[in-house]
């Protein structure tokens, strides 16, 4: 019994050498079939995502270089909108000044057209009254004086009568 223990422990030069050239044997073939396809795939899949990198890298700063040309155009329609707002008010400032000095001008025709109005109706109330009371000292003249005064004389005494009023 102790020998075949002994044989199951027992060192076999020859079988550790032969699977030393196995296992050197085994890694030169896994090596030139399997390791060097499996390298050039990692290899690919590497270059690959080196350039999907890449691509997002250059897709990022394409999109930060187009959003800083939005904010610029954004900031330069801003400007032009205020630009814009601040023409239509001074305009429209323009537009309300000329309006009310034309209102003014036309209010201040209207007062003196109105004022004309009334001096002439005062005139003509004036002449009115005069030829009224010429008419009326005429008459009475005529019943005092018995006599008929001539239309000279009677302008006369009536200019010389209103003027003393």
């Amino acid at each position: 019994m102790n020998e075949g223990y002994l044989e199951l422990i027992s060192l076999n030069v020859w079988h550790i050498v032969a699977t030393i050239a196995n296992l050197l044997l085994l890694t030169l073939i896994l090596k030139k079939f399997l390791f060097k396809p499996v390298q050039n795939v990692v290899a690919k899949r590497q270059g690959q995502v080196d350039e999907l990198y890449r691509a997002a890298e250059d897709s990022k700063s394409q999109a930060e270089q187009d959003k800083a040309l939005y904010s610029e155009k954004l900031a330069g329609a801003v400007e032009e909108a205020e630009a814009i707002v601040r023409s239509a008010a001074q305009r429209a400032d323009r537009q309300s000044d000329e309006i009310i000095a034309d209102a003014n001008r036309k209010a201040a025709e209207t007062m003196k057209r109105a004022e004309e109005d009334i001096e002439q109706a005062k005139k003509k109330a004036m002449d009115d009254l005069k030829n009224e009371i010429s008419d009326i000292s005429v008459k009475i003249a005529e019943n005092v004086v018995g006599r008929e005064l001539s239309g000279e004389d009677h302008r006369e005494l009536i200019d010389s009568f209103i003027e003393n009023l």
